[in-house]
């Protein structure tokens, strides 16, 4: 498990992989992009299809942790709008 410092931070998508369920997110706090899973994805209503697009700009806790080729993984994320 990582390491998360519980604050929230503000991002915006620069990828989502709609058939695989998981995208990228840049944040001027962290020079490392983000790996976000839809299993994170707040703000949604049951049975709703969870996804995020390109450009969306997004608030999201961060945890240190290896996730693929990435460093950080997004805890938390919703829509900043």
């Amino acid at each position: 498990m990582g390491t998360s410092d519980g604050r929230v931070h503000r991002g915006r998508v620069r990828s989502w992989l709609v058939d695989d369920g998981w995208g990228v997110v840049e944040s001027a706090d962290f020079a490392d992009p983000i790996w976000v899973h839809y299993s994170m994805l707040e703000g949604f209503g049951p049975g709703e299809f969870r996804k995020l697009d390109v450009g969306d700009e997004v608030e999201l806790t961060v945890e240190h942790a290896e996730q693929d080729e990435f460093r950080l993984r997004g805890l938390w994320v919703r829509s900043a709008r």
